[in-house]
């Protein structure tokens, strides 16, 4: 599996291979395959690194022994958790203008869509509630949709578009 993420100027970051879990290292790669490693992000259980839409920071499932998101601030070189509630939270998406993180948690039980600011400020917001496990995936450029992996007992794993109105950035309510 490739954990990676490209931001719009084309700068690639990636968890080298391993098992989800192992302690791994961040590092940037050139176009001719050189590894770099990213400032000096500590060593970790590191999943889905996702570049903000600027390219300043890494968001980041640490899939460790609190399973939470963390960013990295390439600038100043920090690690800091976003969550920290007594359940998975994983696979972040930013929205679009890099203020907020788009992620799915198993605080209110099933994984359902919660977002929150990512200057860390505010408490995190439930998005969906729906019976059946939600996974967000990615977010259109323009922020009016976002593309949800959710698991349907009788159909399986289906992809689902969320609409999001952009005078209220997400609706309440199952994917549709």
């Amino acid at each position: 599996a490739a954990e990676f993420s490209v931001s719009r100027t084309g700068a690639l970051v990636y968890v080298p291979g391993g098992a989800t879990g192992a302690t791994q290292s961040l590092v940037w790669v050139t176009r001719d395959g050189h590894e770099e490693p990213v400032g000096a992000a500590p060593p970790r259980a590191y999943t889905y690194p996702r570049l903000s839409p600027d390219g300043t920071r890494v968001v980041l499932d640490i899939r460790d022994q609190q399973n939470d998101l963390w960013i990295w601030d390439l600038a100043r070189q920090t690690l800091t958790r976003l969550t920290d509630a007594p359940a998975n939270d994983q696979l972040p998406v930013w929205t679009p203008d890099g203020r907020r993180v788009i992620f799915a948690s198993s605080r209110a039980g099933i994984s359902n869509l919660f977002w929150k600011s990512a200057n860390n400020t505010g408490t995190v917001e439930r998005l969906t509630t729906s019976p059946n496990a939600q996974y967000p995936m990615s977010i259109s450029p323009d922020g009016t949709r976002l593309i949800v992996r959710e698991i349907v007992p009788a159909s399986g794993v289906d992809l689902r578009v969320l609409r999001l109105d952009p005078s209220t950035p997400l609706s309440t309510g199952p994917a549709a």
